[in-house]
């Protein structure tokens, strides 16, 4: 063996284990079809997939692109590549597939104005409606979620994909925004979740 290929083969494997589970996991899946690690993937991570959809739709749809999300993955294993963070390759293919969603049932006009204008007046009156059954039983966890809802779906996507761990730039890459985009975002759904939950 040559000195050229025992250092490739030594950096190759400082590489392999510089990755994490999720991407190894998934280079298995893509390179070799194994089917027990895309099984692990989705134990890993379907909660959370899950979850962040929901947060932007609701359980019916969360769940349909959920599905969809994990047949996609399937589809295009191919694409993933060795250095991708998964769990945000995950997210970026959920949250395409629900924009695809709402606009084909055009609940969504994907306008940056519109979203980031929405009056947040508009936000305390309809969180304040949806929130009080929550409120007189005394359901913290409930309240918070229900006022997150609330928010513009923007701020509502950059703030539940901090909640689940992402950085400001692996949000802007999911989102395809600015990270002062981003920051923006995260910013005022902050201001706005605490002045609705100062006003309940």
């Amino acid at each position: 063996m040559s000195i050229g290929a025992s250092l490739q083969s030594l950096f190759q494997g400082k590489r392999e284990r510089a990755l994490g589970v999720s991407e190894r996991l998934m280079l298995r899946y893509s390179t070799k079809g194994d089917e027990a690690s895309l099984a692990a993937l989705f134990d890993l991570h379907s909660h959370k997939l899950f979850y962040f959809l929901k947060v932007l739709s609701d359980s019916t749809v969360a769940e349909d692109m959920c599905q969809r999300t994990w047949v996609k993955v399937i589809e295009n294993r191919h694409l993933f590549k060795s250095g991708d963070n998964f769990q945000a390759w995950l997210f970026t293919i959920g949250r395409r597939t629900l924009i695809d969603e709402f606009r084909k049932n055009a609940k969504l006009e994907f306008n940056n104005e519109a979203v980031e204008s929405f009056s947040l007046s508009e936000l305390l009156k309809n969180a304040q409606s949806s929130v009080e059954d929550d409120v007189a039983k005394g359901i913290e966890k409930d309240v918070f979620k229900a006022c997150i809802q609330q928010l513009p779906y923007k701020q509502k996507e950059a703030l539940s994909l901090q909640f689940e761990g992402f950085s400001l730039a692996e949000i802007a890459a999911i989102c395809g925004a600015e990270k002062e985009t981003i920051k923006t975002r995260i910013r005022y759904a902050k201001d706005s979740l605490k002045t609705m939950l100062e006003k309940l």
